[in-house]
């Protein structure tokens, strides 16, 4: 009698460590589904700062946002929607950025600063573009290049000697300048002897360049 008492003891003592194993890892996490996805997107996003698409698993994904695995499949059914989303999501940030940005004089600084605190964003396109994907693919990249384009071609407008230069090639040129000097900063930096410098000294001239550049090219 004493050792089925022992043995019923040690069963549930075995059942509650189990309950306990089940719950750990996510019960501190969001709740709800719109924090849930939020978590969701927010881990996507930044574990797609560090690694391709291809080496990042659902599991992996669910482990950075604190949340059950189950629920990615829920809200978003497979991996490649959530990449999607998050994709979506970080292009959305720096739209709703450019978009409070209406004329190309005097806001050269500003879209300079922009597109160097959007990491996220190149570091996509950069890895898309080495993937070799089709530009037309990610079109919702789009959007930003058009308005670029469109404020380049009021601004040549307004001048009284417009240049030869087609507004596309300008805001090409100036996207080249600005990505690729964020994409290669730290050689540029080491390797020039730039690294010894202010760094918020070297973006000021890397800006009052640009600005005489859309002087003398618009």
């Amino acid at each position: 009698m004493k050792k089925q008492l022992v043995r019923k003891k040690a069963g549930k003592g075995k059942s509650k460590s189990r309950k306990v194993a089940r719950t750990n890892g996510n019960h501190d996490g969001p709740h709800g589904r719109a924090a849930i996805s939020e978590a969701i997107l927010r881990a996507t996003e930044k574990l797609l700062a560090k690694n391709n698409p291809s080496e990042i698993s659902l599991r992996r994904i669910a482990e950075a946002a604190n949340v059950n695995y189950s629920l990615i499949h829920r809200y978003f059914a497979t991996k490649d929607n959530v990449i999607m989303a998050a994709h979506e999501r970080i292009l959305g940030k720096a739209a709703e950025q450019f978009s409070t940005i209406d004329q190309i004089e005097g806001n050269i600084g500003e879209l300079f600063e922009i597109s160097g605190k959007n990491v996220s964003r190149r570091i996509l396109l950069a890895r898309a573009m080495l993937d070799g994907a089709d530009p037309n693919l990610i079109r919702h990249h789009f959007p930003i290049m058009n308005q670029l384009i469109e404020m380049l071609k009021m601004r040549k407008a307004k001048a009284k000697k417009p240049s030869k230069y087609y507004a596309d090639t300008l805001a090409a040129f100036f996207a080249g300048s600005s990505l690729g000097w964020f994409f290669f900063e730290p050689f540029l930096l080491a390797s020039t002897g730039l690294a010894k410098k202010d760094i918020d000294k070297v973006h000021q001239q890397i800006v009052e360049m640009l600005e005489k550049t859309v002087e003398l090219l618009c």
